[in-house]
């Protein structure tokens, strides 16, 4: 019996199985960018680290977050690219309240029945974030990398998760759309794994995740 799911935030609660990478990538293309995609690739990450400190200090609602973000690549990857940081932000953001309409609809329908959590690496303003979403609600409980001092990967964040709902590992299904970050270390201590796969594809191994789901109304 499943008494509580824990989700993972960017790329699952915020756009159903769309990873910010994916996303960033596409919307270049749809801005008609032809940057290199492993340029871009090096910029959002420049963007990802850069951000840390400074998100948890201004403590960022979506659009400053994403504004920065963005404005961080385009200092990276040069000219051509400010000309199209309006069109990338409107896009991500835009991508990002659909997700969050998704989201709540499914959140609203599993708190009649369990107990609801986020397990996120994030910035240190997820608590921000998710108020901003109207998921903050539904939550018991929001377990963030940066707040607490250990990522995914490591089954570690997961224990904590386990420990604030005080729940045994076996009643406790962790849903995500990164398999090596929320399938396997939330199964490695005996959670149960959804894999979200936007694409519907075949896991990267069988047996892990008891179900791989394409959207977040396929949980129930």
């Amino acid at each position: 019996m499943i008494r509580a799911y824990l989700f993972d935030y960017g790329g699952t609660l915020d756009g159903e199985g769309w990873h910010w990478f994916d996303r960033t990538v596409e919307l270049y293309r749809r801005a008609g960018s032809d940057a290199p995609t492993a340029e871009i690739k090096r910029a959002f990450y420049v963007a990802d680290q850069r951000l840390g400190l400074e998100a948890a200090r201004e403590q960022y609602r979506l659009r400053p977050l994403v504004e920065r973000h963005v404005e961080i690549q385009a200092e990276v990857l040069g000219e051509s690219v400010r000309q199209i940081v309006g069109t990338l932000v409107e896009g991500f953001c835009a991508i990002s309240e659909e997700g969050w309409q998704t989201a709540r609809s499914c959140l609203a329908r599993l708190r009649r029945g369990a107990r609801l959590g986020v397990v996120s690496n994030f910035y240190g303003n997820l608590t921000t974030i998710l108020k901003e979403a109207g998921l903050a609600p539904f939550l018991d409980v929001t377990i963030e990398s940066a707040v607490v001092g250990v990522e995914k990967p490591d089954p570690a964040i997961y224990r904590i998760a386990l420990e604030r709902l005080a729940l045994p590992a076996g009643q406790v299904c962790m849903v995500g759309d990164n398999f090596d970050r929320d399938v396997r270390p939330s199964v490695a201590i005996g959670m149960r794994a959804i894999w979200l796969s936007r694409e519907g594809r075949e896991p990267p191994q069988s047996g892990l995740a008891e179900r791989t789901i394409r959207r977040l109304a396929e949980i129930d």
